[in-house]
């Protein structure tokens, strides 16, 4: 069975924001989703171009108000594999400027067909202010003989970064330099986020068997087990904040209230689980499961990717992108929204990608313009 909606109806919708970009801007207080896809180029193909499309949290029309169409040929050119499960990670600086995620760069799009993390491609990091002003910032891999995959990235202020990723893309990163910093103990990390000037990561079941860790919520350490809220030295190591419950240990977004007492994750096959911390311990509240809208027996996942929660009002609200889609992939997904009052909260759709060469994938709140 093929999507129901038309590719075109979005193209449309994005193009018209396209031309609005000369003189638009992110609004404050929006949704930033990182699209992989214009709907022409299949993301079978590992390459396609991407853009950052701005929704209206309480307006559920489906169309974005603003896109930022990222530069995928050209000097500035900078993509991630927008076919792959686990890249396309956004997050927002401490300072609430810039929008950043993580890719590879320094040659146009196609140029150099096949599997992104395999090829010899520079990696690095995209940002984008209020305004839709890009920067690319790219370093080369200190190996080129393992898979390395950019999944995601923050920073401070534009001033330093730190990625997330596997083999080695789990770091820290000075433009000054231009040299990145692997932190060697730490193999695998799915999503970061900086919050209250600390740095934390997520590791699912797989990375932490690999590391003898359990999935959970991470924060860093030296390597005498001193915090380390932004870490920057090749012996940084991690340390557990908040351990997944044994059923959801495919996760990858996550968010922490600031009082760091209720947390979110997004399992990838199940959907979104809050946690709550009682005295020194975290226990599992409820887990919200995503209605889906692909039959089953033709639909890649029922869970979430990324993940933002709005914690400023009486009851979180919850954004997240879904991890549905035809063919073995993610694609025709939705940008979710739940209001969480209990465990029964409803879920509503605030933007559906209409079409298999189409995916939402990194969702956070629109950058602001000063701080």
């Amino acid at each position: 069975m093929k999507p129901t909606i038309l590719p075109v109806l979005f193209a449309a919708a994005a193009a018209t924001s396209m031309l609005q970009a000369q003189t638009a801007h992110f609004q404050p207080g929006q949704l930033a989703v990182l699209r992989a896809g214009d709907g022409q180029v299949p993301q079978q193909l590992k390459q396609a171009p991407i853009f950052i499309d701005q929704f209206d949290p309480k307006n559920f029309n489906g169309a974005p108000s603003y896109t930022v169409p990222i530069p995928t040929n050209g000097a500035n050119a900078f993509f991630f594999n927008g076919h792959a499960a686990t890249e396309g990670v956004l997050a927002r600086s401490a300072d609430h400027r810039l929008l950043v995620f993580a890719g590879y760069g320094g040659v146009n799009l196609l140029a150099k067909p096949g599997t992104p993390s395999l090829l010899d491609l520079q990696r690095g990091f995209c940002t984008v202010d209020a305004s839709g002003t890009i920067h690319t910032l790219l370093y080369k891999p200190e190996s080129d003989e393992e898979k390395i995959n950019p999944r995601g990235g923050t920073s401070d202020s534009g001033t330093n970064f730190w990625g997330c990723g596997n083999a080695g893309a789990t770091l820290y990163f000075s433009p000054a330099s231009k040299t990145p910093v692997e932190f060697a103990s730490v193999q695998n990390t799915r999503a970061m986020k900086i919050i209250n000037h600390a740095l934390y990561a997520t590791l699912n079941g797989p990375d932490g068997i690999a590391m003898d860790s359990p999935a959970g919520i991470y924060q860093f350490a030296d390597a005498a087990g001193a915090p380390l809220p932004l870490p920057q030295q090749a012996d940084a190591k991690i340390q557990l904040v908040m351990p997944a419950a044994d059923a959801y240990v495919k996760i990858s977004g996550f968010d922490l209230n600031p009082d760091k007492t209720i947390a979110y994750t997004a399992d990838t096959s199940l959907g979104i689980q809050k946690y709550v911390k009682s005295g020194t311990s975290w226990k599992l509240a409820y887990n919200f499961a995503i209605p889906q809208i692909i039959p089953a027996a033709e639909n890649h996942a029922a869970g979430c990717f990324g993940l933002a929660v709005d914690f400023s009002g009486p009851a979180p609200v919850i954004y997240a992108t879904t991890t549905e889609g035809y063919n073995g992939t993610v694609n025709s997904n939705r940008v979710v929204r739940i209001v969480d009052t209990n465990a029964t909260a409803v879920v509503s759709t605030v933007a559906q990608a209409p079409g298999a060469n189409l995916a939402f994938r990194g969702i956070e709140f629109t950058p602001e313009t000063g701080h």
